[in-house]
């Protein structure tokens, strides 16, 4: 799933598939936050962003497959590891230096990244296994690891090749983890807006993935607004409790492991037996339960 759809549409969990074997919400929502540890969020924070285009480079790492990373500025920080969420700011340009992606479209200085979960091309994931936070690089990948024989129908030819400039700015810190949960943050309004409650109405725009199926359900393409109610066991336990830690407005990445998603059942062909799921969430409004 090209990376620029979710850009567009400032992609964002809630799956409306049937979820029998599920088990419903057995705590109530006061009880969350002794498993939950908080944290204040530095994700939100302005980042100041430098040239993407950077003049000389320093090093190659020339790979067996065909990927050849250059690297311009090497980081100090931790490499990157799979279930990482990333800051990047990045550009994605063909053989004749057309840039037909990047989080320039959306006039964003960054946007996150979610590391070795098939977010983006079988290159990517191969590539950031090499980087670590602070690496400004640009990434070769040949076709079979970009956009292969389909391409891109009017943007990228079938069996072009590929180069990412691509900047890894920062790990982003969970703004809280527990019960093997960890949510993050991304996006705010100026003025927050009204937080969850238990039995209040949310409504959301979302993607959803799991490890072997990245963007398995996706509102957007639907072209509407998916509306749930906090604490009525439609939905897996594990997103009632990170939906608790958003409010009206915000932009959240939540990572649920298996025993708070579907558990050993999975979901159709959707979601393997075992497997953590991880969505991406604007939470566009909350309608305050009647007292």
């Amino acid at each position: 799933m090209r990376f620029l759809v979710y850009l567009l549409g400032v992609l964002f969990v809630v799956t409306s598939c049937d979820i029998s074997g599920v088990k419903e919400l057995d705590k109530k929502p006061d009880e969350f936050d002794a498993g939950m540890n908080v944290s204040e969020s530095d994700s939100i924070k302005d980042v100041e962003i430098k040239s993407n285009e950077p003049e000389e480079a320093s090093d190659t790492l020339k790979l067996d497959n065909g990927i050849i990373i250059t690297f311009f500025k090497r980081g100090k920080g931790e490499k990157l590891k799979k279930g990482d969420v990333i800051k990047i700011d990045y550009r994605a340009k063909l053989k004749d230096g057309t840039v037909f992606d990047g989080n320039h479209i959306v006039k964003k200085p960054w946007i996150p990244f979610l590391v070795g979960w098939k977010q983006q091309t079988s290159g990517w994931d191969i590539a950031m296994e090499y980087l670590r936070e602070g690496d400004d690089v640009d990434i070769f990948l040949p076709s079979k690891y970009a956009r292969g024989e389909k391409g891109i129908k009017g943007i990228v030819p079938p069996n072009a090749d590929n180069t990412i400039s691509l900047r890894v700015i920062e790990k982003m810190k969970p703004i809280a983890e527990g019960d093997g949960i960890r949510i993050w943050k991304y996006d705010e309004l100026k003025e927050p807006g009204d937080s969850i409650g238990f039995k209040d109405e949310v409504f959301i725009n979302y993607w959803a993935s799991s490890e072997s199926n990245p963007r398995y359900d996706n509102n957007y393409k639907r072209g509407e607004v998916f509306k749930l109610v906090m604490g009525d066991g439609n939905i897996v336990p594990g997103l009632y409790k990170a939906l608790y830690y958003g409010r009206e407005g915000d932009r959240l990445l939540i990572k649920i492991p298996p025993e708070e998603a579907y558990g050993k059942n999975g979901l159709h062909d959707l979601v393997k037996p075992n497997e953590s799921i991880f969505y991406d969430i604007q939470i566009a409004k909350v309608s305050k339960a009647k007292e």
